[in-house]
């Protein structure tokens, strides 16, 4: 055992005495190798297609194309623009009524759901008094189970037209997607 660690330290001795260098330097040798390996290679792949412009022919087209729409813009007649218009305030008044039907299908869903929870609390406490309780057992029995279904049946009805409501939220909320409103309508 004592020759064996004996080895072990004169093993570890050589070893450091070999590899004098430190951590930082070790680093910074990393860190040069891979600046110098990080040059970029143009191919087929990579290559822009366009040629670039220079600053002065940027100008010269924009003011080539706002000729163009000037010129395109004073032959539409003003019904044109009055009609877009008016569709665009048609768009936003549907959006609108979108945002404000989720909306309260969401307040709806959210009474429902405590509703449920209250529902399913209240069976909770009276099912945990009946079993407390070893003379209300005796003498109740009957009516505490008629209770207990009739609390069931109210329990599953609650749950369907959560079930419902919900389905009808997600309805909403496509119809929201595919009239373009996105993220904002659907949160």
């Amino acid at each position: 055992m004592k020759l064996s660690f004996a080895v072990f330290i004169a093993i570890l001795f050589a070893a450091s005495a070999f590899g004098q260098q430190s951590l930082g330097d070790i680093a910074s040798e990393n860190r040069n190798k891979k600046k110098a390996t990080s040059a970029i290679r143009l191919d087929d792949d990579n290559m822009p297609r366009k040629a670039l412009l220079q600053p002065d022919e940027d100008k010269d087209q924009d003011k080539a194309a706002a000729k163009e729409s000037d010129a395109k813009e004073t032959g539409k007649d003003d019904k044109d623009k009055d009609a877009k218009k008016e569709s665009a305030d048609a768009q936003k008044d549907k959006s609108d009524q979108l945002q404000k039907s989720i909306d309260s299908q969401k307040k709806d869903i959210a009474d429902l759901q405590r509703e449920l929870d209250i529902m399913q609390r209240e069976q909770k406490l009276r099912a945990a008094a009946y079993y407390g309780d070893a003379g209300t057992m005796l003498r109740d029995s009957a009516k505490y189970t008629e209770d207990s279904k009739k609390q069931q049946e109210d329990i599953d009805a609650k749950k369907q037209a959560l079930d419902a409501a919900q389905q009808k939220l997600a309805d909403l909320q496509e119809q929201a997607r595919k009239a373009g409103l996105g993220a904002k309508a659907t949160d």
